[in-house]
């Protein structure tokens, strides 16, 4: 189980990154006159939030990477903590980043679901 928590967390981080990596690149080779066209047709809040998006998901990188290797050495809570974080907040600015960071999302909560198991229930 461990292992399967750890490459759910690698890969979603990898795939989350490359996504942000992806639009932040396509963001910067706009040129001036194509952000000007994008606010005088309303679309500036969206490139906002789209920048916005690809600097979490590119942090997400990091954060499922940490989180997969934390749940593989037995930090089940913090890991998985830190893979869902990785895969929520993007979607908080571009929705559509769902499809991406739904590996990192499955890494979470597998490794949440592995520490309340591991808990069990409590006897009063």
């Amino acid at each position: 189980m461990n292992k399967v928590m750890l490459a759910l967390g690698v890969l979603g981080g990898l795939i989350a990154g490359g996504l942000g990596v992806k639009w932040l690149g396509d963001i910067g080779a706009l040129t001036d006159e194509q952000r000007m066209m994008a606010q005088a047709m309303g679309q500036g809040d969206q490139l906002q939030s789209m920048g916005v998006a690809g600097l979490l998901l590119v942090g997400a990188c990091v954060a499922g990477i940490a989180g997969g290797v934390l749940a593989f050495r037995g930090r089940l809570m913090v890991g998985g903590g830190l893979m869902l974080a990785g895969g929520i907040l993007p979607l908080f600015f571009a929705s559509q980043a769902i499809i991406f960071t739904g590996v990192l999302i499955a890494g979470g909560v597998t490794a949440l679901a592995a520490h309340f198991k591991q808990a069990g229930p409590t006897v009063a």
